[in-house]
């Protein structure tokens, strides 16, 4: 029997390649990467051995082989291919293999629990909840803060809702809702039907509570992370966000009218492969004007994102202003408001997004 002693801390690696040059290069590249080899298979028979005889007990397995392996043709490995092993063929497509490509592909099949919707991935079997939803964005404070502030006020005007300030980096929902005293800032009531929590997680009993109540759930995930880094990275902050990632049904994407939110939100839909595909998404552009320069962002704005799936909103100065000297969401200082408007038709989007 092949003795495989893992490490649960680090990513741990079966190979099996003939070449006695590359298998050289990939061992050099893994030592230097930090990952540890495990096993050199020198068949496709010793290879399936070791596959077999792996530990995973929370532990992360990459196997990488090239088809020159004696015996490779006789094994099936796509089978193996799930959220705690991942298969990686060498020199499939024509694809050189140098540092840069290997890393790649190493990363790539690090994300399996996100972009194989077939896999056993947590990302894709475990439950998601109707009436969560997440919002996120870029950085430079495009207004993801007030977005799902007022989202989930306008949700409590009907149903019991909870809002989630899970931004690890800039948490300001408390100070915004008029609550500056830190020991109460973990859980408190807005409203009669609404509640803020800035102490929640996905993973605790009270968010399983809240599921169980039916409430709908609005989470300030703060600004958008590389996913595929987000998925392996294991800090505490980071597997927070991936956790939410899990159960999530929705995320609604803000970006603002300048410039560098519309590049960095064209970076997302290029890489939103990346994500569960059974999330759906949602696109805003916030704080707009009447400017050539905000309306042609806008046009840009909409050449990115599908009408049914993307949404301006204006920016009413005004009504903010008031908002926020009375600590209170847009609808509590101007019921009538045009502003006040596009969150209610915001929140029908949504929920038509959901149903």
């Amino acid at each position: 029997m092949v003795n495989l002693n893992t490490s649960k801390s680090g990513i741990n690696v079966i190979t099996g390649i003939a070449n006695p040059e590359r298998e050289s290069f990939v061992a050099r590249t893994l030592f230097e990467s930090g990952k540890n080899i495990i096993s050199r298979a020198i068949s496709g028979e010793e290879l399936m051995a070791a596959l077999k005889n792996r530990v995973l007990d929370g532990a992360r397995w990459i196997v990488i082989f090239a088809k020159d392996l004696p015996g490779i043709n006789a094994i099936e490995l796509g089978k193996w291919n799930d959220s705690e092993t991942s298969i990686i063929e060498l020199g499939v497509g024509g694809v050189p293999l140098d540092l840069n490509s290997l890393n790649e592909l190493i990363a790539r099949s690090l994300r399996n629990p996100l972009l194989h919707s077939n896999s056993a991935a947590p990302f894709n079997t475990s439950p998601r909840y109707r009436s969560l939803v997440g919002v996120i964005g870029s950085a430079g404070a495009p207004g993801r803060t007030s977005i799902a502030m007022n989202l989930a006020a306008e949700s409590s005007q009907k149903h019991e809702t909870a809002i989630v300030d899970a931004d690890n980096v800039a948490p300001a929902m408390a100070l915004l809702l008029g609550q500056s005293d830190e020991k109460l800032r973990n859980e408190f009531k807005v409203s009669a039907k609404l509640s803020l929590y800035t102490d929640l997680s996905a993973t605790n009993e009270k968010f399983q509570a809240l599921i169980d109540l039916n409430s709908k759930i609005y989470v300030d995930l703060g600004v958008m992370p590389k996913i595929s880094d987000a998925i392996i990275d294991r800090r505490k902050l980071a597997q927070e966000f991936a956790h939410w990632f899990e159960k999530l049904s929705a995320i609604i994407y803000v970006a603002n009218s300048e410039e560098y939110s519309i590049r960095a939100l064209e970076r997302f839909i290029d890489n939103r492969a990346d994500l569960p595909k059974n999330i759906k998404d949602f696109y805003i552009l916030n704080k707009s004007g009447t400017s050539r320069r905000h309306k042609a962002i806008e046009r840009r704005f909409f050449d990115l994102v599908p009408l049914d799936l993307g949404m301006v909103i204006p920016y009413d100065y005004s009504s903010f202003d008031r908002a926020q000297t009375n600590c209170s969401p847009i609808h509590g200082v101007a019921p009538r408001s045009a502003i006040r408007k596009s969150f209610v038709e915001l929140l029908a989007r949504i929920e038509n997004l959901e149903a």
